[in-house]
């Protein structure tokens, strides 16, 4: 074999993983921008939430609201018992404050802002990988069905650094795929390590998400957010589950 052939080789072993990385993120890229919403969404959320504070009470939460989703926008709605119930910890709390208001902080959460990407989830997924680079790729599974599993690294967010002094840093984005190239399933995990003055500071969070892709729209039919936290000797966490359930159009 001529050193020519053997060049040609090394550098063929070499390019080809870089491309089919390439290809991999611009398929996904392209998969995602056609997944826009052409027929509107009215679906039921159900939301809970546990709490464990650094006192070591734990709070727990759960509640259902109507969503709309269409040309016209995003519409939540909450039902006059819920309001009810929101107010009457806002009342007891008024006179205690150390009552604890669950309801109402787990309401304060659910803005349109956070409930968005749940009945549009393509464009979110689309920002997520702006600035990502792709790690690794291979065959996996999900929910007992062949899927194929991209991992990206996360760039630290910039503001980090801004509020801390940063030791260690992780942040990772994984995404199954099915046969068809659809995502069917997200995980975001990030964790930080650092000191603020003399304060040693941990957070770190994962998020997953279920999808499911309804007409030309990809909805996150599930979501679930694992926090936890550490200052001054003092830990925190939560658990925040979430699913989504389409309705017939007709009904809204």
């Amino acid at each position: 074999m001529t050193s020519r052939v053997i060049l040609a080789a090394l550098l063929a072993a070499l390019t080809l993983p870089a491309l089919a990385r390439a290809d991999a993120v611009s398929d996904l890229r392209t998969t995602l921008g056609n997944l826009r919403p052409a027929q509107p969404l009215v679906a039921t959320a159900r939301v809970n939430s546990t709490v464990k504070q650094e006192d070591g009470k734990t709070e727990r939460a759960q509640l259902q609201l109507g969503v709309r989703s269409g040309t016209d926008g995003l519409e939540l709605r909450f039902s006059p018992e819920l309001l009810q119930r929101a107010a009457a910890e806002a009342a007891v709390n008024a006179k205690d404050k150390d009552a604890p208001t669950p309801i109402r902080d787990l309401l304060g959460q659910l803005s349109p802002v956070n409930v968005q990407p749940m009945v549009d989830y393509a464009p979110v997924l689309l920002r997520q990988l702006d600035g990502a680079t792709l790690a690794s790729q291979r065959d996996d599974t999900h929910a007992g069905r062949p899927a194929r599993l991209l991992v990206f690294d996360v760039p630290m967010p910039p503001s980090a650094n801004r509020e801390m002094s940063v030791k260690k840093y992780t942040g990772q984005l994984s995404v199954w795929l099915d046969a068809d190239g659809v995502p069917v399933a997200v995980r975001n995990v990030l964790a930080i390590k650092g000191r603020k003055l003399l304060i040693s500071i941990e957070f770190g969070t994962t998020t997953d998400y279920t999808l499911r892709q309804v007409g030309t729209r990809l909805l996150a039919v599930s979501r679930r957010t694992e926090e936890n936290h550490s200052m001054l000797g003092h830990d925190g966490s939560s658990v925040t589950e979430a699913t989504l359930t389409p309705l017939p159009a007709a009904g809204g």
